[in-house]
């Protein structure tokens, strides 16, 4: 058998390295929510003021992330998901805290009610303390994944209504889907998104329906008064019921043949959020990324 020497000196190097980093090279750090979102700010770009909506909202931001949950909105039950898969960064597009203050104490309203759950709002303590619980860690990301050009709230939306190939242009919600009734297109709506109690439509159940405008989140009246000439259907996520609603209903009882539907805010974003969690698969490939569904919360009587 052939023998290999080894110097003294040789054998204490490889002794000492072995199991080691190689020279030169240091050990990663661990990917912290802060990190996460230092690279998300730098891919989305713009500023992040911290006045903005966007921004940790709870949870400790120096915590290490094994892994990544997006979601329309933190609900308790997304929450729960979140913290059964591992997913402890939870990045949500509404706030988490039922309110635009999102937890912190509401500012003065002039004497028309508060704006927002004050913190000390037992459900708001109850769920803060089930985040920090659990190790999570909130993050809202609404106003710079909603400013992105590719528009994906709304194409998201189109997609998962089976109608990606059915828009008119790029920069626009517009689709010309395959013609049916009013009654039909609504039946496809509610199956394609799970929706229960949450859908609800005005007009007329019979008209054909071949243009639509995809509106996910809230549609002001302005929007709607605009665009409602255009289309055969509006699909929004919701809209103010004085105004737009019953606008919707005086115009087919003059007898125009249009129709509005709404499905529910949070709904209306959630395939948006769902393209969010596949677009950070490319950002952030350390950890999984993945879409937690906050779903319909109304039910239907029988």
């Amino acid at each position: 058998m052939k023998h290999t020497d080894l110097s003294r000196r040789r054998f204490a190097l490889i002794a000492g390295t072995a199991g080691a980093a190689p020279f030169g090279i240091v050990a990663a750090e661990p990917l912290t929510a802060e990190a996460v979102i230092r690279r998300i700010q730098a891919e989305l770009g713009g500023d992040w003021p911290s006045t903005g909506p966007d921004g940790f909202k709870a949870g400790d931001p120096s915590a290490a992330v094994k892994g990544i949950a997006t979601t329309a909105m933190a609900t308790l039950d997304v929450l729960k998901q979140a913290a059964k898969t591992n997913a402890n960064l939870v990045l949500t597009y509404e706030p988490t805290f039922y309110g635009r203050a999102d937890g912190r104490p509401p500012a003065p309203t002039g004497g028309r009610g508060p704006a927002g759950f004050s913190p000390d709002d037992p459900v708001v303590q109850a769920k803060r303390q089930f985040i920090e619980k659990n190790g999570l860690v909130v993050f809202r990301l609404r106003d710079h994944w909603q400013a992105r050009k590719q528009n994906d709230m709304a194409s998201a939306l189109g997609e998962a209504l089976g109608w990606s190939a059915r828009r008119v242009r790029n920069d626009d919600a517009l689709y010309d889907i395959p013609a049916a009734t009013a009654g039909e297109t609504v039946a496809l709506i509610r199956n394609r998104l799970n929706l229960r109690g949450g859908l609800r439509a005005v007009g007329d159940r019979k008209a054909a329906i071949r243009r639509v405008l995809l509106h996910p989140g809230s549609m002001t009246p302005a929007t709607m008064w605009q665009r409602y000439s255009e289309v055969d259907l509006i699909v929004s996520g919701e809209v103010r019921e004085w105004e737009n609603t019953f606008y919707a209903a005086d115009i087919f009882t003059a007898g125009e043949k249009r129709a509005l539907v709404t499905i529910g805010r949070v709904v209306s974003e959630e395939p948006g959020m769902r393209a969010c969690a596949e677009w950070l698969k490319s950002v952030v490939k350390e950890v999984p990324a993945k879409w937690i569904g906050a779903g319909d919360p109304y039910w239907r009587a029988s």
